[in-house]
């Protein structure tokens, strides 16, 4: 169990993070919030790159305050911008932070082959990375952050600019390493997180709320969320109504269909619905 306490940050007059407290077991975790909100400042801390001010951080027994490299044993990071190497092959990349990493030379060997055929690149070992489309670079970044077996896993934003096949393929990698570890994958996409996740936490601000489910996210938009059909002109003027936030729009010919969140009808044809991971986050993320 990862638990973390009191945990906060700042740089300069701006506080990064507020005073964070958490208990995270194994499984796959979202860290859902809008760009800004801290997130990447939260998943550098866990992964030693910056220090907290102030708090704890301990994985079962071990503690980020006494041993760094100790905890980098039980850490893998896939950053959101990954530095490359675009002249080494995937095989020379992994060799090569598998040596920086300590790990034994002749155990990568056997190793490497094994993680690039769970990442589903083993047909691309010997291609230079330079070749490789942006889901594959994600990929390979997730077997260079598995490559020395971690506890707990850090992905950020790793989907951001893929195209649906290549995140469908993403997200399913994520959910098999879940299995076995624990996953905090950081993202402002709420399917990610539909698709992935087990636990959610929000952040805006710097501030973090912890979410045992998806579904007691989706609950904080019940009784919030409306399906209306309406002709164009209505929608026109219903549009531009600012206690109601719009959350999907379709077209067909002069008909409008669409669920907005209010916290009372706006129109006599409009029924409640069942809200969606996204539209609980609008929720959580407009309230005071």
């Amino acid at each position: 169990m990862l638990n973390i306490h009191e945990l906060s940050k700042k740089f300069g007059k701006k506080k990064a993070l507020q005073p964070t407290s958490l208990s995270l077991n194994k499984g796959i975790v979202g860290l859902l919030g809008p760009n800004g909100a801290g997130k990447t400042t939260f998943l550098r801390i866990l992964s030693t790159y910056y220090e907290a001010d102030t708090g704890t951080i301990m994985f079962n027994e071990l503690d980020w305050s006494k041993d760094l490299e100790k905890v980098r044993k039980h850490i893998g990071y896939l950053p959101q911008h990954i530095g490359g190497f675009p002249n080494l092959t995937a095989r020379e990349y992994l060799e090569y932070l598998g040596v920086l990493r300590g790990l034994d030379t002749k155990q990568l060997a056997t190793d490497i082959p094994a993680i690039l055929r769970e990442v589903n690149l083993e047909e691309r070992v010997d291609d230079r990375i330079k070749s490789f489309s942006g889901g594959m670079r994600q990929r390979l970044g997730i077997a260079q952050a598995i490559l020395h077996s971690p506890d707990v896993l850090l992905v950020d934003e790793p989907t951001a600019g893929l195209d649906p096949e290549e995140r469908i393929r993403f997200r399913n990698l994520i959910k098999r390493l879940g299995k076995e570890r624990l996953v905090i994958l950081s993202t402002h996409i709420t399917e990610d997180v539909a698709m992935t996740c087990d636990q959610v936490l929000l952040m805006k601000n710097g501030s973090i709320e912890q979410y045992a489910s998806i579904q007691e996210v989706t609950h904080l938009a019940k009784g919030k969320v409306w399906a209306l059909e309406i002709d164009s002109t209505t929608y026109e003027q219903v549009r531009q109504n600012t206690d109601i936030l719009i959350t999907l729009t379709s077209r067909m010919d002069d008909v409008v269909d669409l669920r907005f969140i209010a916290s009372d009808s706006i129109h006599p044809q409009a029924t409640p619905v069942n809200p969606t991971l996204e539209e609980g986050y609008m929720v959580w993320l407009n309230k005071k």
